[in-house]
């Protein structure tokens, strides 16, 4: 039987709020090219795509998750919650789009 190695090349495209990139930039500790990414967007009310290989968005997922078991509880922990829930599931099915009506 032969491994499946997972394509860490493959691109993932996230649709983040400015919440969400906020977020990102201050508990996902992410890698230069996307901070330049999110910092590039910063002042935006928009919603905006940033793209991440999958090693990135690994990382980036873990960091998120451990900046909440850092996190004291309340409104921020809740957001961040939120937005690990959001990169797994992106993660899982290669699709970071928003499902906006």
């Amino acid at each position: 039987m032969q491994e499946v190695v997972p394509d860490e090349t493959k691109t993932i495209r996230m649709q983040l709020t400015p919440e969400e990139r906020a977020l990102l930039l201050r508990y996902g500790y992410p890698f230069e090219r996307i901070e330049q990414a999110l910092k590039a967007c910063e002042a935006s009310p928009e919603i905006e795509i940033v793209p991440m290989d999958c090693f990135e968005f690994e990382r980036l997922t873990g960091d998120v998750c451990r900046s909440i078991n850092h996190t004291n509880g309340g409104a921020l922990q809740n957001q961040l919650l939120d937005l690990c829930d959001r990169l797994e599931a992106a993660e899982q099915s290669a699709d970071g789009m928003l499902d906006v009506l």
